[in-house]
């Protein structure tokens, strides 16, 4: 009898191999080759409907806009299968949002976020009829122009800036402890509230614009909740502010960006002062209750009604990263015995595809494939084949390792693709769709024609030296 346990909802080891939905991993890795990204579209289907689920059931006030971070995962198939789950997204510049328009996304689902946006961008957002939120004050009458040269009404919503002094706690971002406060002053993002006053003004006697509600994002700090109430008792606070600076005006639409962890959660146990925490977040139905209940609390106690309100979340790695796994072959094996044992397994991976065991501190899962169920026996450094160090998980508890087995690296379908680099001219690993027992690229490797692609050369500098070199 087969001997099956359940890693998580897409993942399970099944007589000791590691399977993604219904398919081997080694099996994948070999019939696609490595390195290569894996997405397990049922996994990211599961994944938008709970977030939908599960805010939708607590916010019977109004409606929950779940607006998925392309920035996490801008993969066009990938994209076409949250808008078919109802999902919309957050875009930053041209390029995500033509992923966003290419992606089957509406309009009404999308959110022009980001600084320095062009008069090219805002053409497209307004012709599309997506929401711009605006993150600067020049960026007020760069949109009215636009939306009145368009005949359009451009629908707007301002950026801001709470102050989060209330949160002394730690953030997980920086190995020396900084307050998540002072991190949060640190972002460029936002409007000053000095500006963002007078420029409420002068957008609401703008017959070009629709001012229709306000974003704030703190992002992901912890992987707690307890910070939850006092980052929305902070914004609900400021929004007070200008309800009174602006006659009364009340927004229809709070977005509240993203910060919403994977369940194994990888972000910042690089650290040593974060190591021995647990990796496992709340569940996302304890995120959706603490959201909704402190908004709904801090609206009542400033006077807003949440009646018709409609609420915005951004997840991204919550939305995509255990979604996807990264597969590596082992190519080499090294051992140092002096001046003290080290352990090199190499694999034609890097972390210059997984870069945020470096942005982000991230302590990765790994998994030998075809030995998954073995005792740990052997601590190693994972590492890939860059010039770098080169540490993509840094003294891992592995099963003896042979060369050709195949290492998987868990919860990295957010992010990684779109930060992965082509350091010393390496080609990016593609992407493979799984389904059930299927699977299909969705994003081919690149090639090393590829890497070299944007280059010219102009004619002068391919003729032969005429002199001897000192």
């Amino acid at each position: 009898m087969a001997v099956q346990v359940a890693l998580d909802e897409c993942l399970s080891i099944r007589d000791g191999r590691l399977f993604i939905e219904e398919l081997d991993a080694d099996v994948l890795a070999r019939q696609f080759g490595t390195p290569i990204t894996v997405i397990s579209e049922d996994q990211l289907r599961r994944n938008a409907r709970r977030y939908r689920r599960e805010f939708g059931a607590r916010w019977p006030e109004g409606t929950v806009a779940v607006l998925a971070s392309i920035k996490a995962n801008f993969a066009l198939a990938t994209r076409w299968i949250l808008s078919q789950e109802g999902i919309g997204c957050d875009v930053f510049g041209g390029g995500e949002l033509y992923a966003a328009l290419q992606g089957g996304v509406p309009p009404d689902l999308i959110s022009v976020n980001g600084s320095i946006k062009s008069r090219a961008l805002l053409e497209t957002a307004v012709m599309a009829g997506a929401r711009i939120t605006l993150d600067s004050a020049a960026e007020l009458d760069l949109v009215r122009e636009v939306a009145g040269h368009r005949g359009r009404r451009a629908t707007i919503r301002f950026r801001l800036r709470p102050d989060f002094a209330a949160l002394t706690e730690p953030t997980d971002w920086y190995e020396e402890p900084m307050p998540i406060a002072e991190a949060a002053r640190l972002y460029k993002a936002g409007i000053p509230t000095d500006d963002v006053i007078e420029l409420g003004w002068r957008a609401l006697g703008m017959p070009e614009v629709d001012l229709a509600g306000v974003h704030a994002h703190i992002g992901r700090h912890t992987n707690r909740t307890e910070q939850w109430p006092r980052i929305i008792e902070a914004y609900v606070g400021l929004l007070a502010r200008l309800r009174d600076a602006w006659g009364g005006w009340a927004p229809r639409e709070i977005n509240l960006g993203g910060g919403y962890p994977v369940p194994r959660d990888p972000f910042g146990r690089g650290m040593a002062r974060l190591q021995h925490r647990s990796d496992h977040a709340p569940s996302l139905s304890e995120y959706a209750s603490v959201v909704t209940t402190s908004l709904r609390d801090a609206l009542g106690a400033h006077d807003f009604r949440a009646d018709g309100l409609r609420l915005e979340i951004e997840p991204g790695r919550g939305m995509y990263g255990d979604a996807g796994i990264h597969l590596a072959t082992v190519h080499n094996i090294k051992l140092q015995r002096t001046p003290r044992l080290q352990r090199w397994i190499e694999t034609d991976s890097s972390d210059m595809f997984l870069p945020d065991v470096v942005w982000e501190h991230n302590r990765w899962t790994a998994i030998v494939t075809t030995k998954a169920d073995r005792e740990a026996t052997t601590v190693a450094d994972v590492v890939g084949l860059t010039c770098q160090p080169d540490r993509i998980v840094p003294d891992a508890l592995l099963p003896d390792v042979a060369i050709g087995d195949t290492i998987a690296v868990l919860d990295t379908g957010a992010y990684q693709d779109g930060l992965a680099s082509n350091f010393n001219a390496l080609p990016r690993p593609g992407m493979v769709l799984v389904s059930g027992s299927g699977a299909e690229w969705i994003k081919r490797s690149e090639t090393i024609t590829d890497v070299f692609a944007r280059d010219l050369v102009p004619d002068r500098l391919r003729r032969p030296a005429t002199t001897t070199p000192r």
